[in-house]
């Protein structure tokens, strides 16, 4: 048997080499080193390989991942993948524990062991392998084995060895870490298809290629059809199970080298690349790919096993070159979609009416920006009452004071800003002006109890720093956060509910209170309500018109009213229009309302005289 024992300055040598060069590489270079390391290793222990085994994240298998060879040794490294644990008996359970395995003489193990039918085939006499692990967690197996004799392991060069292999765990931590930022930066972490990101990344190269090559080249923007009631009757976890199954297959149809992404929700767009140079032929080639994609989401048995009907609308741009910004091209491929959106399924083209309708968007949302910048926004407010007829607050309603257009709705421009982002910088400068038209209130005496509600889009909402922004808000205002209500809508309970719930929470402790706006349009699950920090509900002003000749209408906002009461929350009807509409709600135990029978939303300096004369009407 041999036991070499190099010199002790050259042992340290090679660690502190091998270790710098741990700490230098980036996730890119881990590999390499890996291999550099392995090799040193082997040549200074004189073994006949040394070699990298990883774990499975279940830790039922284990592959070889890095292996050195010395001359004349056969490589085993393709042999050895996908490896059961229990394939290495009882030495799993010693790394487990962190443990190394030493094995001197091969003909020390029973033949019948699994340690003894792994070497065998390999020729290995003599090992030493060592645990890779993140505290409790094993990783791997970092090994040397000895072929062409036996050896003798000494204390000091496992503890040499184990210092290295602290090396290489934490370059593959680093690397997994790396790895996993990469992931969520560059993909959709439901499908694992492209994210909007990596689809734009993609469709500059397809620009510049199709530049060079003077091909054609195709974005497909596509929508999942019913996606929403799918969703609405089967939960979101079905959901995501069909947007994993849509995306494998139009993955499964694409030419190689194309590219399919998941935007949002159960938006896909493909990139098909080197289509024809003839814009006719390069149409039909689109038009036959959209026909095999509608064909391979139809024909998916797993899919008809959750729904029995699955089809895409389609929308298609094509292009040549890089003449057009890459927003400009998903604008019109999304605008194409829309077009199939409305009269049902199947494929359509940019065309020049739309065209003139991309034109007008980009003149909203330069007009949009030059709004915000320009303070054209400003609030009305709509009274909210309760019986017998006193004003409690006011709902903060956006207008656009447009230079040439006059008094804007929101129903002008509001989808347009959810679509382009503009939603965002809109939102916050609502809420800022909200909360300093509350703090005003407050240091009156006449209006120092007035609510005022504010609606926050789901955009909105979602964003990571919302809560942050509403605390520094609240705080340059200097207003009392409990006469301050966010009005949410239920399609916002659909994604992401664990997180609304947390961020509802956060912002419940602060004193602002939760009302859930259009009431029983949307998600309305009972499980869901009774865990919301909810203060109100709103009945949809849909209920409200045809309350007085409709029994379903009632039956239905009666149930609504009896379920409020239940969760002891407060319910208010907005749109109440007529006298007779007032009268059916308060039979039915309605008292929270507002609506055009008491005042429309009003400029404040108007709101506040309809303030003054309506209680002075109620001799207050």
């Amino acid at each position: 048997m041999t036991e070499p024992h190099p010199p002790a300055d050259s042992f340290f040598n090679m660690v502190a080499t091998i270790s710098g060069a741990f700490v230098q590489a980036t996730a890119a270079d881990v590999d390499e080193v890996i291999n550099s390391a392995l090799a040193a290793i082997g040549r200074f222990y004189q073994a006949d390989r040394c070699y990298l085994f990883k774990f499975s994240a279940d830790l039922t298998t284990a592959s070889n991942s890095h292996e050195w060879c010395a001359p004349g040794v056969s490589p085993q490294l393709e042999q050895l993948q996908q490896l059961p644990s229990a394939a290495f008996g009882d030495w799993y359970r010693q790394w487990t524990a962190g443990l190394p395995s030493i094995l001197c003489d091969i003909n020390s193990l029973p033949h019948d062991s699994a340690e003894y039918q792994l070497l065998a085939p390999q020729g290995i006499q003599s090992l030493l392998m060592l645990p890779l692990k993140s505290r409790d967690r094993l990783l791997g197996m970092f090994g040397l084995d000895i072929v062409r004799g036996l050896q003798q392991w000494s204390a000091e060069q496992i503890a040499g060895l184990q210092l290295i292999a602290g090396n290489i765990c934490s370059a593959l931590i680093r690397q997994q870490i790396e790895h996993q930022a990469e992931s969520l930066a560059f993909y959709d972490p439901v499908t694992g298809l492209a994210n909007r990101q990596l689809m734009l990344d993609r469709i500059l190269q397809a620009q510049l290629q199709s530049s060079r090559s003077q091909h054609y080249a195709a974005l497909l923007f596509i929508d999942i059809d019913d996606f929403k009631t799918l969703n609405d009757s089967l939960g979101y976890n079905t959901g995501d199970r069909v947007l994993k199954l849509v995306g494998q297959s139009l993955q499964a149809v694409l030419p190689s080298g194309d590219t399919v992404g998941r935007l949002n929700a159960d938006e896909f767009l493909i990139l098909t690349e080197m289509l024809s140079t003839q814009r006719a032929a390069a149409v039909q080639e689109v038009t036959d790919l959209a026909a095999a994609l509608q064909a391979a989401v139809a024909q998916n048995v797993a899919l008809t096993q959750l729904r029995p009907k699955n089809t895409l609308s389609i929308g298609a741009t094509l292009f040549l070159g890089d003449q057009l910004d890459t927003d400009v091209l998903i604008t019109q491929a999304d605008m194409a979609m829309h077009q199939v959106k409305a009269v049902g399924n199947g494929l359509a083209f940019f065309d020049a009416e739309m065209q003139l309708q991309a034109s007008r968007r980009l003149l909203l949302a330069h007009e949009l920006r030059e709004a915000i910048s320009n303070d054209q926004f400003e609030l009305y407010f709509q009274p909210q009452l309760v019986h017998p007829g006193v004003v409690t607050g006011a709902e903060a309603l956006l207008r656009w004071r447009h230079p040439t257009r006059g008094i804007l709705g929101p129903y002008e421009f509001i989808d347009f800003a959810e679509e382009s982002g503009l939603i965002l910088l809109i939102g916050e400068l609502v809420l800022r002006k909200a909360c300093q038209q509350l703090a005003l209130w407050q240091r009156q005496a006449g209006t120092s109890r007035l609510e005022l509600s504010v609606n926050i889009s789901a955009r909105q909402f979602q964003q990571p720093d919302f809560t942050a922004l509403v605390i520094e808000i609240l705080q340059q205002s200097g207003v009392d956060a409990t006469s301050l209500k966010l009005e949410l809508t239920e399609s916002m309970l659909v994604d992401n509910f664990e997180q609304v719930v947390a961020k509802m929470q956060q912002l419940r402790a602060l004193g602002i209170r939760f009302a859930l706006d259009d009431f029983g349009t949307g998600y309305s699950s009972l499980v869901y309500l009774k865990r919301l920090p909810l203060y109100q509900l709103k009945i949809d002003r849909g209920f409200v018109d045809e309350l007085v000749q409709d029994d379903n209408q009632q039956a239905i906002v009666r149930t609504i009213i009896m379920l409020g009461q239940t969760l002891g929350l407060e319910v208010l009807a907005e749109g109440v229009e007529t006298e007779a509409q007032l009268k059916s709600l308060l039979q039915l135990g309605c008292y929270h309302y507002q609506g055009y029978y008491f005042a429309r939303p009003l400029p404040h300096s108007e709101f506040e005289h309809f303030l003054r004369q309506h209680h002075a009407g109620l001799g207050y």
